[in-house]
Order: C-alpha cells, then sequence, then structure tokens
C-alpha cells in the first residue's frame, strides 16, 4: 500500500467492534423483524427495508459515530478481542 502512497490503518483481524454499520445493520433488521414479522415477497421485505431505514434518526447515526474514540479504546484495552460493542 505505501509504494502507491495509500495510507491506511492498521486494523486489528478480530475488530468487527470497530464497525458501527455492524450496530446499524442490526437497529435495521430489528425494526424490519420487529414481532417476528415475515414477508411473502421479496418486494414487501425491500418496502420494509426502505420504511426502517428512512425512520432511522440522524442521532442514531450520529451517536454511532460519535462513539468510535470509546470503541477503539475499547479495543486497544481488549488487544483486539471482543468489546462489548
Amino acid at each position: 500500500m505505501a509504494a502507491n502512497n495509500v495510507a491506511y490503518l492498521d486494523w486489528p483481524a478480530r475488530s468487527p467492534d470497530l464497525n458501527p454499520i455492524e450496530n446499524l445493520w442490526g437497529i435495521l433488521a430489528r425494526e424490519v423483524y420487529k414481532e417476528n414479522k415475515q414477508y411473502d415477497s421479496v418486494d414487501e421485505l425491500k418496502t420494509a427495508i426502505t420504511r426502517a431505514w428512512e425512520n432511522i434518526k440522524l442521532e442514531t447515526l450520529q451517536n454511532l459515530i460519535l462513539s468510535m474514540p470509546t470503541r477503539c479504546q475499547a479495543v486497544i484495552d481488549a488487544r483486539g478481542y471482543a468489546t462489548k460493542y
């Protein structure tokens, strides 16, 4: 990477905790499938996903981003192993 002048992070191998999108997918899935909802068609599921995505509050996204320093420190403290995130 350095040969191509591309900056990169030395990311721990076991670090999904550092990726707030994982939490966002969880939020989305819980909304789409709340109360054990099942869908009869792909179109119905797509509509539910779109609706759930549109209803995610900006505050939720901001909180996920603002949690990054704490997430990073937690991974450092856990030496790359799982954290509460």
